[in-house]
């Protein structure tokens, strides 16, 4: 049988006017990794679930991996969570990662429901479309290779981390790239993102007799910069290609949680650690 054709552009047209209304969806398979504060309970476990850092539905990274023919970076490790409810549930979770930012968007949660604009007693949520790269090597010389598009989630005080990570990677940058890549975004270089080092950091947030620890996202810094190391961690030309494509796929996804008040449910599912950062789907 014949290959049936249609303009695209028809095709999207017909498609939106019937979901209108429905929650939108990325139009490309992508992993959900959401910010994870890790738990003293877990000193002896050590990685992302004692340090904080990252964590995704281990079916969701395998099948990703698997439909496109990759293998999960070394850096992610397999455990067990148990969700609030006394369940348990199968994750990848990683102290740092290696991404370069595509997107993001932005919305507050209050009383099950999502609005663009800050409300009084809201909690900040935000997801960034990012494209992830695996560092592989040893003694020192790293190659960074790249893997696919995950989206960053991370609520609470952790979103604010979040961003304030990127204006510290978008500065830390800014003068080797003035004078080594003119006109090129922080954006289009790998930044590390997570916990980092051997003590563990804890902050205490929330209003006073109402606080909870977070282990603060943050991303890593160097000092000083040389050229080379800022040329290692360009995504090249081929992966930039492939961000412009998948932002201008995710138009719709990035500009879905615009508009004042959303009438969307928020669904929050089970909690894994602290009543405050649930896990975002």
């Amino acid at each position: 049988m014949l290959p049936i054709n249609l303009d695209l552009g028809l095709a999207k047209k017909l498609d939106q006017g019937f979901r209108a209304g429905e929650a939108i969806e990325l139009p490309f398979p992508v992993v959900y990794i959401w910010a994870l504060n890790g738990q003293t309970s877990y000193k002896s476990q050590g990685g992302a679930m004692y340090y904080g850092g990252w964590a995704c539905k281990a079916e969701d990274l395998q099948a990703t991996a698997d439909q496109q023919g990759l293998t999960i970076p070394a850096e992610w490790k397999q455990v067990t969570i148990a969700s609030r409810d006394g369940g348990e549930f199968e994750a990848f979770t990683s102290r740092n990662i290696l991404v370069a930012p595509i997107g993001k968007r932005i919305s507050w949660l209050h009383d099950g429901k999502r609005s663009a604009e800050y409300i009084e007693g809201g909690r900040r949520h935000l997801q960034v479309l990012s494209y992830m790269a695996e560092a592989r090597g040893e003694n020192g010389r790293k190659e960074f290779i790249p893997w696919g598009p995950v989206v960053l989630t991370a609520k609470g005080y952790q979103a604010r981390n979040l961003l304030d990570a990127f204006a510290r990677w978008d500065k830390a940058t800014a003068q080797i790239r003035w004078r080594v890549a003119p006109g090129i975004p922080a954006w289009c270089f790998y930044m590390a993102l997570g916990t980092f080092g051997k003590e563990r950091q804890s902050l205490n947030v929330g209003k006073p007799g109402a606080q909870s620890p977070i282990t603060p996202i943050t991303a890593y810094v160097h000092e000083r910069y040389s050229d080379e190391l800022l040329a290692s961690l360009f995504v090249g030309n081929e992966v930039a290609s492939i961000m412009s494509d998948l932002q201008d796929q995710a138009h719709d996804w990035l500009n879905a949680w615009k508009g004042g008040l959303l009438e969307e449910p928020v669904e929050f599912a089970e909690n894994v650690f602290t009543p405050d950062e649930e896990i975002p789907f």
